[in-house]
């Protein structure tokens, strides 16, 4: 589910509890002092959604990333064994259509950290660096959306260790590196002139 799905979710699920409390108010064989902590339940949701509706639009994208696009920028979040937390990748990429234009706004795309993506990137940041625009491609083979306890155990299954994955309920997207490229951003292919 895409965040702009999870936003309309949570103000339709916020309505549906809105619309339940307003029937228990206009009841009248409900207690007053239910009818007061209603109230204050409602309003009390409203203050909690608002805010936190505003930080949802701030969080990497959910949904795999394009399969092909021009990379902005990365950041990479090297593993902490102190802390127990896992590494990242995060990819700043804008979806390019078969002209080679934009064809969306820029979006975050977050990945779990591999030490040859890390290297795939840090090579596209330098290409960046240099003034140079990056293309990505992604080529057809499975990425798999999951959530974490699934992609969890499916580590377990591999023997591998589950300890400092991803948080409980928390969307990834595992991406085989072994499908994905860079290279330089070739031209966008204009319309031939009239003679």
């Amino acid at each position: 589910m895409s965040m702009t799905a999870t936003i309309l979710t949570l103000a339709a699920a916020y309505a549906a509890v809105l619309a339940m409390l307003v029937g228990i108010l206009a009841a009248r064989r409900v207690r007053p002092l239910w009818r007061i902590g209603a109230a204050v339940l409602a309003a009390g949701l409203f203050v909690l959604t608002y805010y936190q509706v505003g930080e949802l639009r701030g969080l990497p994208s959910d949904g795999p990333p394009p399969k092909f696009f021009q990379l902005h920028w990365a950041r990479v979040v090297e593993p902490n064994q102190i802390l127990k937390e896992p590494g990242r990748i995060f990819l700043w990429l804008e979806e390019l259509d078969e002209d080679n234009y934009p064809s969306g706004v820029p979006r975050a795309y977050q990945v779990p950290y591999s030490q040859d993506l890390v290297e795939m990137v840090q090579a596209a940041m330098g290409e960046i660096q240099q003034g140079n625009d990056v293309a990505g491609a992604i080529a057809d083979g499975e990425t798999v959306e999951d959530t974490a306890e699934q992609l969890a155990e499916e580590i377990t299954k591999r023997g591998g260790d589950r300890s400092g994955e991803t948080a409980v309920g928390e969307r990834v997207v595992v991406l085989d590196e072994s499908l994905l490229s860079f290279s330089t951003k070739p031209a966008p292919v204009t319309p031939a002139k009239p003679l």
